[in-house]
């Protein structure tokens, strides 16, 4: 016995070598003995499963941040070495909200996907001591015979003994539209593609016409779908161009409030000033300093995000992805269900002497074509095992196709089934590649409208491939009645079909024959003969109708959009050309070419390429990977199992919900409710959108806390006293600071957000530029609450610190909440923008400015916050020195502005 079965190529051989190599009778199975040793052996025909997180370990993860850690460090010092528990207290909560926020999302959505096994068949019928039986699907074993019949899904991969009329839906698996003929035999030696091994059937896919029995080559983890699941393990999980970001700006600004702080601490007690004092001051100092709230507010945001997401019928299983579609300049996706319906629908009816006829045409005209247009239609209707139930059509997808063709032409399809009742049948073989039905004709003559023609009791109607169909026909029904065929007649036909299949129609033939009798010998040699050739029609996979004005939104972007798809290359290039995807200077390339391509071969074509068409799950990998050695964000979309492993390379995810298998949905970051290819260009969107809205906040939030800092530091050179407490400063970093800034983060769209090019991920947030934005816009915030502090100190209130304190932080909370509307636009000012487009922005800095109204005259409140009543005068300094500051921030950005343009 061949214990390595996987090595071998098993549809090159016959059925014999493959049962003698697995130690295997053909007639009687395996006995129960060996099955059980070989169980033992080669495991259980089990899948690799994705290691669930843990809960624990999901919450853990969510305080692995620096900007965190920096956080907590604060925290401890406040609580422990300073006794500043409320401090403490407020910033411990603010990072524990932030973690239960991050958490409940992800468990969610991990949850909300089920794990790969829901693939596997539950049971399969099995030959086990020469008795059928019906036995869990995880303990088939190589060497084991299964049964199989139309509807069950394959439950190992299997080199078949018999197929009858044997048709299997390989889709989620190659990507292939079509059903796919199967029989028995042997294929040429080779590393075949999936798809054009047409003696074997697979794990995962299904069967949809026949039935058969096929030999136990390889179970788990060796078979195909075993290998793509192993090949989703050895994806590496990347950080998404937003989480390296903000990891960084958290970095940064840890890392310099933290050196900040170390200088002024040094100075200090080199001043011999009481070091309890400047430790108090520098743990301030970095409370100011830092952004308290941008991890909870980055968080709320993206949550909002991913809830308008949802409702754009995407969603996502983790937070941060969203905004990877956001810079995303490539989109690689799967052909069939993603840029296609995946279901066959006829393209054309071409009748014997008549221009095609397309399917939406009307059937109106003079009686001779009328007839040859019912009798076609009553031939692909009623020789065809496909069937409406409850509304829905059920069956093999080229015989559903004919089905919904004739019912959308208004044919009469139950009158039709009355009239002609199937009384026999030859079913459909690979070998043949025809299938055909004896019908009985209740009305002979002139009075029946379908084969008005035929004047005997029964019929042979027949539908196949038309060089199988024409060589059994040797008559045509024309506008003119019936008529002899002749060589010349069929080489004419037969050109048409080619014509057809040149643009990737699935051609199918049909042909009758009237029976003076019911035969007694059922043969396709005596019954397949002397037909009347009446058409042919051409079925393709068709584009859905929003994908045109999704690629031409994606081409507006400057997206790049590559199909890779298992099926032909003709296919490919029809729907490709179809939607403009493959124009004059791009290439199409096959996966047997792509096998031969080196690595640096691949990535110096791959801008130039693209279709790739007959590919394998590992081609993807590979064509994901050229795409991100080019320094690319890819996204991939995609519904089916051979798209798996790619999903999982790709910069982002995209899988189907209604058509996408678990394995799919598994790998993926982000899943299409409505499997919809126009959802992706809104989700693009929503990802630019974000990532705009995250700049305006940011930069809010650290502008603000550059004057918090700026405040407190030159205050305390120029004073004896801080003109800001640190819970003050807390109070603004967490509420004051904070709603407008989860406003800013739900901000309107800017006009030309679908035009612009995508961002390279590797910009920074806080280029040098903004960074010098953020210090001059926070120095300005910072000299109005210095200039209030200063004349409350030496003017208004000079022996009552808790009121000069109170105004320098009334005017720093209202300088920074006016300043938010000056965050919408980096260029225009805040008088040209739109107050009432943001709603949320309105109520974020009513809500604040009540809190701070309360917090500055509510007795208890203002005990906390060690805050005081203000006079008259003190509003009025609060109100001048609030504005000034961002009345001139508004006038440099547009007096820059003007400067650009004019350079």
């Amino acid at each position: 016995m061949t214990m390595n079965p996987e090595d071998v190529q098993w549809h090159s051989l016959g059925a014999e070598e493959a049962a003698q190599r697995l130690d295997t009778d053909l007639e009687t199975g395996l006995s129960e003995e060996e099955a059980t040793s070989r169980l033992h052996h080669y495991g259980h025909n089990k899948i690799r499963e994705e290691k669930r997180v843990h809960p624990i370990m999901l919450f853990a993860d969510q305080f692995r941040d620096f900007m965190i850690y920096v956080l907590i460090a604060a925290a401890i010092i406040s609580g422990v070495a300073l006794q500043e528990f409320l401090d403490a207290a407020v910033i411990m909560f603010i990072v524990v909200a932030n973690a239960i926020l991050g958490f409940v999302q992800e468990y969610r959505a991990e949850r909300a996907l089920e794990s790969l096994k829901k693939l596997s068949a539950p049971t399969a019928r099995v030959m086990r001591g020469g008795k059928e039986r019906g036995i869990p699907s995880q303990d088939l074993t190589p060497g084991d015979i299964i049964i199989l019949e139309s509807g069950d899904r394959i439950p190992a991969d299997a080199l078949l003994l018999q197929a009858f009329g044997l048709r299997t839906d390989e889709a989620s698996l190659t990507g292939e539209s079509a059903a796919i003929d199967k029989g028995t035999g042997t294929m040429p030696e080779g590393d075949l593609p999936l798809g054009d091994r047409r003696n074997m059937v697979f794990t995962g896919t299904h069967i949809v016409h026949g039935r058969g029995s096929g030999l136990v080559v390889a179970t788990g983890r060796n078979t195909e779908l075993g290998r793509i699941a192993e090949m989703l393990g050895e994806a590496v999980e990347e950080k998404t161009p937003l989480q390296v970001e903000l990891a960084r700006v958290g970095k940064r600004i840890a890392v310099l409030c933290i050196a900040i702080c170390a200088v002024i601490f040094t100075a200090g007690v080199l001043r011999s000033l009481e070091w309890s004092e400047m430790l108090l001051f520098s743990v301030s100092l970095a409370v100011a300093a830092i952004p308290e709230g941008l991890p909870a507010i980055v968080t709320i945001a993206l949550a909002l995000g991913v809830r308008r997401m949802a409702d754009r019928k995407a969603l996502l299983r983790r937070l941060p992805a969203v905004e990877t579609l956001g810079c995303a300049d490539v989109i690689c996706t799967d052909k069939t269900g993603t840029l296609t319906r995946n279901e066959m629908e006829v393209q054309e009816i071409q009748l014997p002497q008549r221009q095609p006829l397309h399917r939406t045409g009307n059937m109106d005209g003079e009686s001779g074509w009328r007839e040859a247009a019912l009798s076609l239609l009553a031939t692909a209707s009623l020789c065809n095992d496909a069937r409406i139930q409850d509304g829905e059509f059920l069956g093999e997808g080229t015989e559903v196709g004919l089905l919904r063709a004739a019912q959308e032409m208004s044919f009469p399809l139950v009158e039709a089934g009355g009239a002609l009742p199937r009384v026999q049948e030859i079913p459909f073989e690979s070998e043949r590649k025809m299938m055909s039905t004896i019908n009985a004709v209740t009305h002979p003559g002139p009075e029946n409208p379908y084969f008005p023609f035929a004047s005997a009791p029964y019929v042979i109607l027949t539908k196949g491939a038309p060089e199988t169909v024409l060589n059994r026909c040797s008559h045509v029904l024309t506008p003119q009645g019936v008529q002899d065929m002749g060589s010349g007649g069929r080489v004419h036909y037969a050109a048409e079909a080619e014509k057809m299949a040149d643009r990737a129609l699935r051609t199918m033939a049909f042909a009758c024959r009237p029976l003076p009798e019911m035969p007694t010998d059922v043969s396709p040699d005596d019954l397949e003969r002397d037909l009347i050739f009446l058409g042919m029609t051409g079925l393709m996979d068709p584009p859905r109708p929003e994908v045109y004005g999704a690629l031409d939104l994606c081409r507006k972007a400057h997206i790049e959009v590559v199909m890779i798809t298992g099926d032909h290359a003709a296919t490919a290039r029809a729907v490709a050309q179809e939607l403009s995807i493959l124009t004059a200077e791009k290439e199409l390339v096959t996966g047997a070419e792509l096998v031969h391509m080196k690595d640096e071969e691949l990535e110096e074509r791959v801008e130039r390429i693209a279709v790739y068409a007959r590919v394998s799950p590992a081609d993807k990998v590979k064509i994901v990977r050229a795409w991100k050695a080019k320094g690319r964000t890819v996204a991939m979309t995609g519904d089916g199992v051979n798209d798996a492993p790619a999903l999982k390379n790709a910069d982002i995810g995209v899988a189907m919900g209604i058509a996408g298998t678990d394995v799919s949905k598994e790998a993926s970051d982000m899943v299409l409710a409505d499997d919809n290819f126009a959802t992706i260009v809104g989700a693009v969107e929503e990802g630019r959108i974000i990532y705009d809205n995250l700049k305006k906040f940011i930069y809010f939030l650290l502008s603000c806390n550059m004057s918090e800092v700026s405040t407190m530091f030159i205050g305390m050179l120029l004073a004896s006293v801080t003109p800001l407490q640190a819970v003050q400063v807390l109070w603004m970093n967490l509420v004051t600071d904070g709603f407008p800034a989860m406003a800013l983060g739900v901000d309107t769209p800017a006009p030309d957000i679908m035009v612009r090019p995508p961002r390279d991920p590797s910009e920074s947030i806080l280029s040098y530029r903004k960074q010098l934005m953020i210090v001059w816009q926070g120095l300005l915030l910072s000299l109005g609450a210095l200039a209030a502090f200063f004349i409350s100190y030496y003017v208004l209130y000079p022996e009552d610190i808790a009121k000069v304190q109170t105004v320098a932080f009334t005017t720093l909370v209202l300088a920074q909440l006016m300043h938010a509307f000056n965050s919408r636009s980096e260029r225009l000012s805040f008088m040209e923008l739109s107050f009432t487009d943001n709603r949320a922005l309105l109520a974020a800095l009513g809500g604040s400015l009540a809190l701070q109204l309360l917090v500055i005259t509510v007795p208890p409140l203002m005990r906390l916050f060690d805050t005081a009543y203000v006079s008259a005068a003190g509003w009025g300094l609060i109100l001048a020195c609030s504005v000034l500051p961002v009345v001139i921030i508004d006038r440099v950005k547009v007096a820059l502005r003007s400067r650009h343009t004019a350079s």
